[in-house]
């Protein structure tokens, strides 16, 4: 059963999409059109202090005829998160996005923030590990051959 960690060992290393609660939301919405992501993780230094999403964009921003240009994170930025750890499952991570009705999850371990896994990346997990479960039972029922 994969869990977090399996994800993000295979995942292509590169800087997290972070930024400091005093960027403007034109940073954020900058930086996640570059990475071509949904999120931006709020950081200050090494503490993680919240996630702004295109959700919170279109919801308190755009809704509200906010500007981006004028806008700090900090006063948009949604600090109630959950968090995951890189030992909690591909399963366990999906009923934690269901129940909150969630897209992205910050993974923390000891207070130090290692990645952010996606609906996506578990549901790409997901499917692997199926693929790879019928690969065995094909095999298995066809006795190896093949």
């Amino acid at each position: 059963m994969p869990n977090v960690s399996d994800i993000l060992a295979h995942r292509e290393k590169r800087a997290l999409a972070a930024l400091p609660p005093e960027a403007t939301v034109r940073d954020a919405l900058q930086l996640m059109a570059d990475r071509n992501v949904g999120s931006v993780l709020i950081m200050q230094g090494d503490a993680l202090l919240g996630i702004f999403t295109e959700r919170d964009y279109a919801r308190k921003l755009a809704l509200k005829g906010l500007a981006s240009a004028d806008t700090l994170l900090a006063n948009v930025m949604t600090s109630k998160l959950y968090v995951v750890s890189p030992r909690q499952t591909v399963q366990e991570c999906m009923g934690i996005m269901s129940q909150a009705r969630l897209r992205h999850l910050p993974v923390v371990e000891g207070g130090q923030v290692l990645g952010l896994v996606s609906i996506g990346d578990l549901v790409n997990a997901e499917l692997a590990e199926q693929r790879f479960i019928i690969a065995q039972m094909e095999s298995y029922i066809g006795g190896g051959i093949g």
